[in-house]
Parts: structure tokens; sequence; C-alpha cells
């Protein structure tokens, strides 16, 4: 399956950064949960962004969704400053995401819940809706051929009238996913989608990733599982207490001092020792 045309994709490689993250700061009233952090991603790569519980990683993926505004600094998307934008606003110019939570309808089916994914791709209007307009009925007819297609590209291989209390939790995991890539999205942030998964479902996922990434999707990974990180992930960076202490590739990271001493220890190190990037 083609989720970006060959032109689109050779159009996307010719930029190298998608975002731009500068002197980046958010507090919520007490000290800083993120302090002065800067970064870029780069189109088509994989970037990780690890760290311990607490130091900040999910609030980094709520600011550059929109979810929360920055106290200090911006985010750039495509050049421009998304800090005024809602998580809408950002759907309509490529950006999506997963979350750590499952955000699953289970009174809908798998088709439905990915097509909560294509709305903002409708061709849809209130006239058109009142009236049932062919345009409607085409586009309506082009997102469901969409979802199933998207469905089967993440290997949820069920009817798309399945419900999703079917699935098992791999399974949904993916659904998230395909509801993500619903929006044609050229920025995919996936928030710790290896969660509570077994061996060979956290393998289906880094296949999944790498096939984004194939496809020119800048892939933004939140994980703990640093064996996925390590065998997946083109750049990575580590934050630590609301401050980013060490950036740069998977062999460069996991060698760090400081973020053995902060975050892998030497169990950590050794469980990664070997792991081929």
């Amino acid at each position: 399956m083609i989720l970006v045309s060959e032109h689109k994709a050779a159009e996307q490689r010719s930029g190298a950064d998608i975002v731009r993250v500068e002197k980046l700061s958010k507090s919520f009233g007490g000290p800083n949960v993120l302090n002065d952090i800067s970064f870029t991603l780069e189109r088509g790569r994989v970037h990780s962004i690890i760290g311990p519980n607490g130091a900040g990683k999910t609030t980094l993926l709520n600011v550059l969704t929109g979810l929360y505004r920055p106290t200090m600094g911006r985010v750039l998307v495509q050049g421009g400053d998304i800090g005024a934008l809602a998580p809408y606003q950002l759907a309509a110019l490529g950006v999506s995401r997963t979350f750590q939570n499952l955000k699953v309808c289970f009174n809908m089916t798998v088709e439905e819940n990915v097509l909560l994914g294509r709305h903002l791709q409708l061709n849809s209007g209130f006239w058109a809706g009142i009236l049932r307009l062919p345009s409607l009925q085409k586009s309506e007819k082009a997102a469901r051929a969409q979802a199933r297609e998207l469905l089967e590209f993440v290997g949820v291989k069920v009817d798309a009238t399945t419900r999703p209390d079917a699935l098992s939790y791999g399974a949904l995991k993916r659904l998230e996913i395909a509801r993500a890539l619903a929006c044609n999205p050229q920025l995919i942030l996936l928030d710790e989608p290896a969660a509570g998964l077994n061996p060979q479902e956290t393998l289906e996922i880094k296949g999944l990733i790498e096939q984004l990434a194939e496809q020119s999707i800048t892939v933004v990974l939140v994980e703990h599982d640093m064996k996925l990180v390590m065998g997946v992930s083109d750049n990575i960076v580590v934050i630590n207490y609301g401050q980013k202490i060490a950036e740069g590739s998977p062999d460069a990271v996991f060698r760090n001092p400081e973020v053995i001493a902060a975050y892998l220890g030497a169990r950590g190190q050794e469980e990664t020792a070997g792991v081929t990037p």
C-alpha cells in the first residue's frame, strides 16, 4: 500500500527539517516541566524521545501536537510557528499522533474508528450533508475504502464491521496507528506504541514504523523498550527532569555516560548491547 505518492515522497525528501523546536520551556505555574529544549526533526526519519518516567516526554508530545502552549520558546512545523494552533489545525497540516493510553471507541466498528481520523479530508459541508450530494457520497466511499486499506496495512486483518473488543491488545495499538494515518500525515507521533505488547507484537510495531519511514513519513517515537528504540531510530533525543541531556545516533546516545547514569543503568546498557540500529 502506498501512503505517499512517489512525487510527494521525493518532494518531502528534498527538505531537511519538518520540525524545529527552539528553546522550548513549559511550566504549569511552578518549576519548568520542560526547560530550554532545542532539536530538529528531519523528514522521513525516525526520531525517538527517551528518558525516565516524569522526564517530560509526554508533555513535550502535547506541546508538539497543540494540546499545550509553550511557556517560552517556539515550535516550527514546516517553517510556521504552531504556538497559536489547535490540534485540529495541526492535523490539517499533516501532524497526527497516538496516545499512551488506548483511545479506542469500543461502541464503533474498526472501520468507523479509522474513519474518525479521516473527517478533515471529506468533501463535506452543511448543504452537502443535508442533501447527500453525490460529491459527499463519493468522498465517503473513498474514505471507507482507504480505511479498509489502512487496516490491512497495519495488520488488523478482520472484517471492517468487527468491534474493537474482539481484538487483541496489540491489534488495538495498531488500530490507533491506522486512525492516525487516516489524515495522511507527514509527521506522526507515537506515544509508547509497544507498551504492554509481547515480543512478536513489538516486532510488528517495529516493522510498521520502518514502513512509515520508507514512505517518507516522519516518525516521533516515545518508548521505554530500548531494543525497539535502538533498532528503529535514526536519531534519539534524551531528556531528564525536563532538560535535554543528549542527542545523536543510537550508538552515540547509548554510550553516553550521562544517559547511562540518568536512565539506562548498567542493566539497560547490557540489554541494548549488540542491537544493530
